[in-house]
C-alpha cells in the first residue's frame, strides 16, 4: 500500500465512527505522533553511553563480590541454584 491508499483506508475507516469514538481516535493520535516524535529526536540525537549510565547508577557496587565475577558467573549462578533447591526441600 502508498500513503495514499493508507490515509483513504484510514478515512473510510474514521467515517464509520461516533463522536465519542473519534475523540478516542484523535487523543491516541495525538498520543502517537508526540511519542514518535520524541524517539525520533532522541535517535538522531547523541545517545548516553551505555556504559556511562551503568557506572553512574546504583547498580555498580550494590554487593561485593569477585572482581572476575563475569568469568565465573555460570559457576557461580550453579551453585546459587543449587543451594537454593536444597533449602526448598
Amino acid at each position: 500500500m502508498n500513503t495514499a491508499e493508507i490515509k483513504q483506508s484510514i478515512t473510510q475507516k474514521l467515517n464509520k465512527l461516533d463522536i465519542d469514538q473519534l475523540f478516542l481516535v484523535d487523543n491516541l493520535l495525538n498520543q502517537l505522533t508526540s511519542y514518535l516524535n520524541q524517539t525520533s529526536t532522541q535517535r538522531a540525537s547523541e545517545l548516553p553511553d551505555p556504559l556511562a549510565s551503568l557506572r553512574n547508577s546504583d547498580f555498580v557496587g550494590c554487593f561485593s563480590g569477585d572482581p572476575d565475577l563475569a568469568t565465573h558467573s555460570e559457576e557461580i549462578a550453579h551453585q546459587i541454584l543449587s543451594q537454593t533447591g536444597d533449602h526448598q526441600r
